[in-house]
């Protein structure tokens, strides 16, 4: 989960501009742009100032982790599914509409290379019941012969993407449609949730029928007024009630040569 979660956080941060300073097995350190810098880290007054001043901006740096640091001596965030930082950047992707078209670069060649489309999505999987766990997943569906590959975004980090084709390269038509390629991964991410293990909604069933159990001994023994009682037991159903929310958080087409795969 957590090299999924780095490589996330690397393309969204890349994607929008944004400086990767650093990156190991475990953290990234990202220079932000002023447009994020704005957007995420909530210093309305500071860029107020510089604007009223006329000084020179200066957006922050971010270091991440994806694993809690062993020493409380490392400064930076530790980023995992739930915390708010990374909800905000799951919102901006979301309210940017992220869809990239990108394109692999490779050293010159002496004959024009072709390039492969690839549809690549990343989709976050939420378990909610009192408890929610979330799960990002990224799919790369191959749009000639049908070639789909999983944890893609591991696949994408090592080669160098832009966002204009190269001299000696040319893309190659598709002959699956991104509408139907987008069907075929919605349908692996269904798959996903039918065969995830489902002991976490039975705990939660478990917990829901102890806590109206509960209730319902308090309410014999107080002698609550019908709506009162009804509307504890709406309020323990709906949060206790196991669900399932699958969300793309973002998508695009990849240009990538055979070689690549």
């Amino acid at each position: 989960m957590g090299e999924d979660l780095l490589q996330y956080i690397h393309r969204y941060f890349e994607t929008n501009g944004a400086s990767i300073l650093h990156r190991s097995n475990h953290s990234i350190q990202i220079k932000l742009t002023e447009a994020l810098d704005r957007e995420l880290m909530n210093r309305p007054f500071y860029w107020h100032y510089v604007k009223k001043t006329g000084g020179t901006p200066e957006p922050m740096t971010l270091t991440f982790f994806t694993e809690q640091p062993k020493e409380r001596s490392e400064k930076g965030e530790w980023l995992h599914v739930g915390t708010p930082r990374l909800h905000q950047i799951f919102e901006s992707a979301r309210s940017k509409g992220i869809w990239c078209l990108l394109y692999e670069h490779h050293e010159t060649q002496q004959t024009p290379a072709p390039l492969y489309p690839w549809l690549v999505v990343n989709v976050k999987f939420s378990f909610v019941s009192h408890q929610r766990k979330d799960k990002i997943m990224s799919y790369g569906l191959q749009l000639i012969h049908g070639q789909l590959v999983y944890n893609m975004m591991e696949n994408l980090q090592p080669l160098s993407l832009e966002p204009i084709i190269a001299d000696h390269s040319f893309p190659m038509a598709s002959l699956i449609q991104v509408e139907s390629g987008l069907r075929r991964i919605k349908n692996e991410a269904r798959r996903f949730v039918d065969d995830h293990p489902d002991d976490w909604a039975e705990k939660a069933e478990k917990k829901m029928l102890e806590e109206l159990a509960l209730l319902h001994a308090y309410n014999q023994a107080v002698s609550s007024t019908w709506e009162d009682y009804e509307k504890e037991k709406d309020d323990i159903r709906s949060r206790y009630h196991p669900s399932v929310h699958i969300d793309i958080s973002n998508s695009g087409l990849f240009y990538l040569s055979q070689s690549s795969f």
